[in-house]
């Protein structure tokens, strides 16, 4: 994960729903305790072996208002993985609903509250169109650090520490309580305990930014062998849906 104007876990420019952008890039070894490690390693094997699987995020995280206030904005996400080159998420939330789909070949955004949509050849799999997309446009896919092929190098990427801190209980399942330390942030992940290592919820601080706002997230729902079509994948414009360019995060912001 990366706290500043890098790569992190999961506010993308485009998007704005504080979902902050995946993690890359490179650094020390970091000092990760055995258990930690294990826990964490589990679950990104255990989401690599998964071919097909479909999730629920639900999303908080703080903002500040011009006075300094610090409110607190949400949203709900169902994203949809079938690896190696297929993505679809749906968010719907207070600032922003939205849908991307991701075909192999091509990367579709689309605005619901506009009802515009941008589109862009990408014949690529899901960790190079991910990575594409944020270099180029500043744009991130909510949760992106999960739909990875290798999730557990996407975390950790630039992790200075990392520990566990014991068995708590996430909406009645029992699970790992891990903490992690970043430069400018800190986050916290709770995996599940048992023969299904999936990841419950995620914490991230940001504690470099004014009043340390925070980004959470509970993950739910998780289906496994949903059997999806690769249809679902396939974007078309709805009846009156206006297309619209990419920009660089420069150039959007210059049209704000």
């Amino acid at each position: 994960m990366n706290g500043n104007g890098q790569k992190s876990v999961l506010i993308a420019s485009l998007l704005l729903l504080c979902s902050a952008p995946p993690l890359a890039g490179e650094g020390t070894a970091p000092a990760i305790g055995a258990r930690a490690e294990k826990i964490l390693r589990s679950m990104s094997d255990y989401l690599k072996s998964v071919e097909q699987f479909t999730f629920r995020a639900d999303i908080a995280y703080d903002a500040l208002l011009v006075g300094g206030q610090k409110v607190r904005y949400g949203g709900v996400g169902e994203i949809s993985v079938h690896r190696p080159d297929y993505l679809r998420v749906e968010h719907r939330g207070d600032e922003r609903n939205m849908r991307v789909v991701f075909n192999g070949v091509l990367f579709t955004f689309h605005d619901l509250d506009a009802d515009l949509y941008a589109q862009r050849e990408l014949t690529a799999n899901i960790d190079t169109a991910v990575d594409g997309m944020f270099e180029k446009f500043g744009f991130s896919v909510p949760t992106a650090d999960l739909v990875y092929s290798d999730p557990y190098a996407t975390l950790t990427s630039s992790v200075e520490s990392g520990s566990h801190l014991g068995l708590h209980t996430v909406d009645g399942v029992r699970c790992h309580h891990l903490a992690f330390t970043q430069e400018s942030i800190d986050w916290q992940i709770w995996i599940e305990d048992g023969p299904r290592p999936l990841p419950r919820q995620l914490v991230i601080t940001y504690k470099d930014e004014p009043a340390s706002p925070q980004y959470a997230v509970q993950f739910s729902r998780w289906n496994l062998s949903p059997g999806i079509s690769d249809s679902y994948f396939e974007f078309e414009p709805p009846a009156g849906a206006r297309p619209m360019e990419f920009l660089p995060p420069e150039e959007d912001e210059a049209e704000r």
